[in-house]
């Protein structure tokens, strides 16, 4: 990234990509599991955590990403 403005503008993009994903479970009937602590997540949700973590891992290769659907997450 050469600059804040190129890495913002590259995470808005993620963040329309990941809007419209969850767009497409829109009225639909949604499948929902839960995860160890017993919170709900959908297909939709994962679509969008694919999504944002795969083009911020890209982004930023040197930076962990730390999501809430994230099933294992490195601590160190």
């Amino acid at each position: 990234m050469k600059d804040t403005r190129d890495l913002l503008s590259a995470v808005k993009k993620l963040s329309i990509q990941a809007g419209d994903a969850i767009l497409t479970y829109f009225q639909t009937d949604l499948d929902v599991t839960h995860k160890s602590d017993s919170t709900p997540v959908t297909a939709a949700d994962m679509a969008a955590h694919d999504i944002i973590v795969a083009g911020l891992q890209q982004l930023t290769p040197d930076i962990p990403v730390l999501s809430e659907e994230s099933t294992t997450i490195d601590f160190s």
